[in-house]
């Protein structure tokens, strides 16, 4: 791949980046919405209150959305996004070793935010994966199976979800539970006139 081509790439990333979190944002302006927060590049500073910051993963989170308190004490639901735009790769659906970093790292939140919030409170949690690209179903049945207690359905995809996450059976099965993979979001060129859309709205 040319510099060129690495360029148009890591500006349409970028553009994917910005105009999703702008289309996220515009939610806070609705009446009656419980939406609080809108974050980009990292979760609030603010989220513990007066407990330390929590850094475990925060590299990958791109988006955060607080619902109805920046405070994860008092809010109702945080979503925690981590955003992927592919440019030349549309058609190459992810793989379980293709979200290694991101498996790594929602785990490693996942494990400190258990700990600060317990059981019951890591349950209004959500870590998401958006992208334009499509999700292999392996990945999203190993996803379902470990939140499940299923015997896996495809014993390799299901083996790296172990790995990445190097948690133990039960918090694996919680994780799962509270992980979106979601693919085939609309690229940026569909991003950007879905935000003029909402804009006029």
């Amino acid at each position: 791949m040319s510099n060129t081509d690495l360029v148009r790439a890591s500006r349409d990333g970028d553009q994917f980046h910005y105009l999703w979190a702008a289309r996220r944002c515009l939610k806070l302006l609705l009446p009656g919405s419980d939406l609080r927060v809108v974050t980009v590049e990292g979760p609030s500073k603010d989220e513990t209150a007066s407990a330390p910051v929590i850094e475990a993963g925060e590299e990958i989170i791109d988006v955060g959305e607080y619902y109805g308190s920046e405070q994860l004490a008092d809010a109702t639901r945080v979503r925690y996004v981590q955003l992927k735009h592919s440019t030349f790769r549309v058609d190459e659906a992810w793989t379980m070793s293709g979200l290694a970093g991101t498996l790594k790292g929602f785990a490693a939140r996942f494990t400190e935010l258990h700990k600060l919030l317990g059981t019951a409170g890591i349950s209004k949690i959500d870590f998401v994966f958006a992208t334009n690209r499509a999700v292999n179903p392996d990945v999203t049945n190993a996803i379902e199976d470990a939140a499940r207690g299923l015997p896996p359905r495809d014993a390799q995809a299901s083996e790296g979800l172990e790995k990445y996450t190097n948690l133990s059976p039960d918090a694996l099965a919680t994780l799962c539970s509270l992980l979106r993979v979601e693919g085939e979001h609309e690229g940026f060129l569909a991003q950007r006139s879905a935000l003029e859309n909402d804009l006029r709205g």
